[in-house]
């Protein structure tokens, strides 16, 4: 039985017992690390770890990040979304599997990254663009 995250919710809402659910659902729970989100990604959107380290501008720090030995920041990880040219959906994606807040467009600093997502700007064009309007730069 595939639950869809909503369906989930629900049974864990009317859960009396949460030693039986997490029995019971054992099946619907993610095993996936982030290092093989990310991997993936790398290997779906065919960029290198080399371009992502050098489009993101984080450098060398990045193929730590890829090879697990690092948890990045939340902004290093919209930073690295920005360099691999992820949609929004992707980028939400990949700040939920580093157990970081997603996007929102009620903040004006993530309104403005998703702006730069939306409109593939580089690091260096989304960075302008938030010390332009007097945010903090990635």
């Amino acid at each position: 039985m595939s639950l869809n995250t909503t369906q989930l919710l629900n049974k864990l809402s009317s859960a009396t017992d949460i030693k039986a659910f997490i029995s019971e659902y054992e099946q619907e729970f993610r095993s996936i690390t982030w290092q093989e989100v990310l991997n993936d990604i790398i290997r779906e959107k065919a960029i290198s770890s080399t371009d992502v380290a050098k489009r993101s501008g984080q450098g060398e720090y990045v193929y730590k990040v890829i090879r697990g030995e690092r948890k990045p920041s939340r902004d290093v990880c919209i930073a690295m979304s920005i360099g691999m040219a992820l949609t929004l959906d992707e980028t939400q994606l990949l700040l939920r599997v580093f157990k970081w807040a997603i996007l929102d467009p009620r903040d004006k600093r993530d309104s403005i990254i998703m702006y730069s997502l939306k409109e593939k700007h580089t690091i260096d064009q989304t960075n302008d663009l938030l010390y332009d309007m007097e945010q903090q730069t990635l």
